[in-house]
């Protein structure tokens, strides 16, 4: 998958927040930072968010949550500010940021709001998740609020987020460069899918084909690489969004969970099903 590689947008700063909602106790998270420091998290002590807090040594967290807070309540949130950066967790950041850039959509605002009646009470505070992004533009600043992405590039993000504002050693589980792990191809007379087969010792991978014949169910991860970058070669900026009821349907999988679902057409279907069966079948 190609990332967006826009030269002229730097990542200069980043706001989350997040709560499980009130029957959550004490899930509520925040933190605010930029390529410098830490401008402000907030947090409660007693919420591990992993195992690796839970298992941290109780002295240590207590020393991080005492550093740098300007929050002394006994009993209330632990409130830190004016951290300095790591500059190796920021740099990790804005990598994964920039990954993600294809799934970063502006949060739309509603045109209208539903007022609710005076005697209404509302007993419980919902669950959220809140990203904002401030943009350096050739020089000019630009703050959006997105809707959160999703998948395991987006946990890493998270991760982070949770390391810097309470440094325990965790695995950040980075996923690397992104790259195609299965496709599924349909056309109306075939249909064409390769898939790894999970927990096996040699990466291998199955092949699934539908309406037309092969020989083999399985194939070698050398014998995958070949497809795979063949399908990265492909121009597929035409391809509309598709849907599995499509007559042509291809969907791409990749290692950070995204998945694309395109409406091919008969020539593209034809293109890649010519190329599995001279590649993987060894048709002439």
């Amino acid at each position: 998958m190609k990332q967006e590689n826009n030269t002229e947008r730097r990542l200069k700063r980043i706001r989350f927040e997040s709560s499980g909602g009130s029957m959550d106790h004490h899930s509520e998270f925040e933190l605010e930072a930029d390529a410098d420091e830490i401008i402000r998290t907030s947090y409660w002590k007693d919420r591990f968010r992993d195992s690796c807090e839970a298992e941290a040594d109780p002295a240590a967290l207590e020393a991080i949550d005492l550093s740098f807070r300007t929050d002394n309540a006994e009993n209330g949130m632990t409130v830190r500010e004016h951290i300095p950066m790591d500059s190796e967790l920021w740099r990790a950041l804005t990598e994964e940021i920039d990954c993600l850039s294809s799934q970063l959509h502006p949060l739309k605002r509603p045109e209208k709001t539903l007022s609710l009646p005076t005697d209404v009470f509302i007993l419980d505070g919902g669950d959220y998740t809140r990203l904002w992004l401030t943009w350096d533009i050739g020089g000019s600043e630009q703050t959006v609020q997105y809707y959160p992405p999703q998948g395991k590039r987006w946990y890493t993000v998270i991760v982070i987020l949770y390391e810097l504002a309470r440094p325990v050693g965790r695995d950040l589980c980075r996923v690397g460069e992104t790259e195609l792990t299965e496709f599924f191809l349909k056309a109306p007379r075939y249909s064409y899918q390769i898939t790894p087969i999970r927990d096996s010792t040699d990466n291998s991978f199955y092949l699934f084909v539908h309406g037309d014949s092969a020989d083999i169910s399985r194939i070698t991860q050398e014998q995958w690489l070949p497809v795979r970058e063949y399908l990265k070669s492909l121009d597929l900026s035409d391809c509309k969004a598709g849907k599995y009821e499509s007559r042509y349907f291809l969907r791409l999988n990749y290692n950070d969970s995204t998945v694309k679902s395109l409406s091919a057409d008969k020539a593209l279907s034809e293109q890649i099903r010519g190329f599995i069966r001279s590649s993987v079948l060894g048709e002439t």
